[in-house]
């Protein structure tokens, strides 16, 4: 078990290394480093985790993260866009766009669906809302939202692939509550949250990540913060947030709230605000847990770490 984890967690850095060093060099002997195994098998570890070659997801995260800039901010120019997310130039980028999501990224209005089979998920379970019909909803809602500035804290977590369509999610859910109960730590005092390491609008549902965990605020007594020996024992993985500038939603109902709200954050708030999303994952902090509202309600804080345009 401690071996098996000492895998997931060094992949795991070498997938939070890839996410936020996009325009840097991502080859193997470097990558192999990051995650301090041999470059002659971390190819073979890699896809054994993760299910797909170190090749694919680089240049899939790439092309995904320049879908997110070019919707979020419509008037960013494309070759701009390309060499920021680590592509040598718009004719190489364009090609790579048009393979991936079969179409150009010139001929995209940046705010519909990217169509391909592979991608577009049924619109029954992931429906396409209108910029009127969001601004109707956030209306009626009272929305309102904020940038702050977040405090420290220490995230123990598991990464749930493909979380869509497995029982994945309820099962860390589950085992991240019995564990807290047995280190009698009060619930109150973290604050579970979720992160999205991929936009479902974008990346295959087999794709998708989430990580799912509990945040320790570093204002805590230090003998309440977990060490990462208690947690790997569990089969946790740990993580050092620093302060980071958030834009938050606050978001109570149901599950197609939860993704009006999402939409209105990427495509209506961000594009307005001389804003683009930072580099690392969105957040779903819960306000309350299932245990007091139920499991198909949600209160929340929608987060996205930000930085200035």
């Amino acid at each position: 078990m401690r071996r098996s984890q000492d895998y997931r967690d060094r992949v795991n850095r070498v997938l939070d290394h890839i996410a936020g060093h996009l325009d840097a060099d991502l080859s193997l002997a470097k990558l192999s480093r990051v995650g301090c195994f041999s470059p002659f098998h971390f190819h073979r570890i890699f896809q054994g985790v993760t299910g797909e070659t170190l090749n694919n997801h680089v240049r899939r995260v790439r092309l995904e993260r320049a879908a997110l800039l070019l919707r979020t901010a419509p008037s960013r120019r494309i070759t701009d866009v390309a060499i920021e997310t680590g592509f040598a130039g718009a004719s190489e980028f364009s090609r790579a766009f048009k393979a991936h999501f079969g179409r150009t990224a010139s001929s995209w209005d940046r705010r519909s669906p990217l169509e391909k089979s592979k991608i577009s998920q049924a619109p029954a379970e992931r429906p396409f809302h209108t910029e009127e019909d969001l601004r109707q909803w956030k209306a009626a809602k009272r929305i309102r939202v904020k940038v702050h500035r977040s405090g420290e804290f220490r995230y123990v977590y598991q990464r749930i692939f493909a979380p869509y369509s497995s029982t994945g999610l309820l099962d860390c859910y589950h085992a991240l509550r019995g564990w807290l109960a047995e280190r009698a730590t009060d619930v109150r005092r973290v604050v579970f949250t979720g992160m999205s390491l991929d936009d479902p609008s974008i990346t295959p549902a087999e794709m998708c990540r989430y990580d799912l965990g509990v945040g320790f605020p570093r204002t805590l007594p230090a003998a309440a913060l977990p060490g990462r020996a208690e947690c790997e024992r569990r089969g946790f993985s740990v993580r050092e947030f620093e302060p980071l500038d958030m834009v938050s939603l606050h978001c109570a109902g149901d599950i197609g709230d939860v993704d009006r709200a999402w939409h209105y954050l990427y495509r209506l708030w961000l594009p307005a605000s001389g804003y683009d999303p930072a580099n690392l994952p969105a957040m779903e902090m819960f306000l309350k847990l299932p245990e007091e509202i139920g499991w198909t309600t949600f209160d929340l804080n929608l987060c996205i770490p930000v930085v200035r345009l």
